[in-house]
């Protein structure tokens, strides 16, 4: 008998039951990615009706100008001012191979106006210039007499690849709720709930960047609950090199690992984020050093809302809607209290549910101290929390699910900046009260590292204990 016959019904096995397991995640990232689809490249021309016009997020075209200069070697043009690019570089690693093909795309120009009327065959009008256009509608002409609408093929590319890559995100907390044995049908209605508050995060703004390093910061919890910390440590250093946000939840991983491993535990969190900091920084030290460290901010721009803190924040320039501040300093705050969190959470090292909690409220903490608010801020803490509501009772988890689609569409609406943000705090707070009592898991036995041999599932194995006791 042939090896891989022998081979291939385990194999086949596996893969079933972990598409089984997953079924929720896939439907729902199936929906997301083609609703996704649908809004950027048909809701200009079906409800907006303007022809032609595609909606690209503010904030992507700025991303995918940092990876072009990072795939291309120009590290010291990572974090040049035009680009807004305040995170640091391991999502450009990420985005590096479409980065690589930005000489060879080009931009196209759809006429739809001319003298004012709307013209019944477009023209279309290609420029194969570098300069990474967002979508939307330019004039020319006197009187801006000709309309055309911008179709930059880079977003063509870019965001269908950014759209299915935020969906690992839904599958990392589909894991843990799993790991916290929350059933499927409620994991369902998790997933759901976890697309809806992810679509502002990627198809309004573009921060893919923020939906990964979540979905590594996640998987590295779902290891250390098993007791894997090499792989825990490494997947959580490469969170905090795609996006730093996610640093607050160090100290609970800390937790996890105890004392004997906190030494690993940190070289694994450092080595990822200083491998992919040192080229640019060491290119352009002062330009890399303002964007990660002082975090420049406009409170006044469109789409931005102060707190109360922003008169604490460093003036860095800039008047009226270009009024800089350095959102960095209040960050460390976030760090110290999250620190105090990880200390208080020593208590529930037996209990996984409350460590979970523990890593949305610190996640929270980026909403209670930041000196600048952008919509998606709230999304990691509302991520993390759905999980851990998912194992209350059934009126906190429906409560929680309400409060998380709540402040997500608040946190769209244009409102002056104080009530918005008391929307958004309470509706995260409320989140958190409700998640604050999850049921506790039955004990799991830490799984072991898996042989290159193992294939078999849990029902061979079951198969097989069956028939010798049948023997016996």
């Amino acid at each position: 008998m042939r090896k891989d016959s022998v081979l291939s019904p385990s194999l086949d096995g596996w893969i079933v039951d972990r598409l089984r397991r997953r079924i929720a995640p896939i439907v729902v990232a199936v929906v997301y990615v083609a609703l996704g689809l649908l809004y950027v490249f048909r809701w200009g021309s079906v409800v907006r009706h303007i022809p032609s016009l595609w909606i690209t997020p503010p904030d992507l075209s700025g991303i995918y100008q940092a990876s072009s200069a990072f795939a291309h070697g120009h590290l010291g043009a990572v974090y040049h001012a035009n680009s807004g690019f305040l995170s640091l570089p391991g999502f450009l690693i990420a985005l590096a191979p479409l980065g690589a093909l930005s000489s060879g795309f080009h931009t196209t120009f759809v006429e739809i106006t001319k003298n004012h009327h709307l013209v019944t065959h477009p023209e279309y009008l290609v420029s194969q210039s570098a300069h990474f256009w967002d979508s939307g509608t330019i004039f020319s002409g006197a009187n801006h007499a000709n309309e055309y609408s911008v179709q930059p093929q880079w977003f063509a590319y870019v965001f269908p690849y950014i759209l299915v890559l935020s969906c690992l995100a839904l599958f990392a907390c589909d894991a843990l709720a799993e790991r916290l044995q929350v059933n499927r049908a409620r994991r369902a209605v998790l997933s759901l709930a976890q697309g809806v508050a992810l679509w502002p995060v990627i198809v309004f703004w573009g921060h893919p960047e923020d939906a990964l390093a979540v979905a590594l910061a996640v998987y590295a919890l779902w290891f250390a609950l098993d007791h894997r910390f090499g792989w825990a440590g490494w997947l959580f250093g490469a969170a905090v090199a795609v996006q730093p946000l996610v640093i607050v939840v160090f100290p609970i991983l800390l937790v996890l690992g105890g004392r004997q491993r906190v030494f690993g535990l940190m070289v694994r969190g450092v080595v990822p984020a200083a491998a992919a900091i040192a080229g640019p920084l060491m290119a352009g030290f002062h330009a890399t050093v303002h964007a990660v460290v002082t975090q420049p901010m406009h409170p006044d721009l469109k789409g931005t809302h102060q707190t109360p803190w922003t008169f604490l924040a460093p003036k860095l320039g800039g008047k009226g809607p270009h009024r800089t501040v350095g959102g960095g300093r209040t960050r460390f705050v976030a760090l110290a209290l999250a620190a105090a969190v990880g200390w208080w959470s020593r208590r529930w090292r037996q209990k996984p549910e409350m460590l979970v909690w523990a890593a949305a409220l610190a996640l929270a903490l980026r909403t209670y101290t930041e000196s600048v608010m952008t919509s998606y801020y709230v999304w990691p803490a509302l991520a993390i929390g759905l999980v851990v509501a998912a194992c209350g009772s059934r009126r906190r988890f429906g409560l929680s699910v309400a409060l998380a689609i709540g402040v997500t569409i608040g946190a769209q609406l244009n409102l002056q900046w104080f009530p918005w943000w008391l929307i958004e705090v309470a509706g995260v707070t409320g989140l958190l009260v409700a998640a604050a009592s999850p049921e506790p898991p039955e004990p799991v036995m830490p799984v072991a590292p898996r042989s290159k041999r193992a294939g078999a599932t849990t029902k061979s194995r079951a198969r097989a204990d069956k028939k010798r006791s049948a023997r016996r």
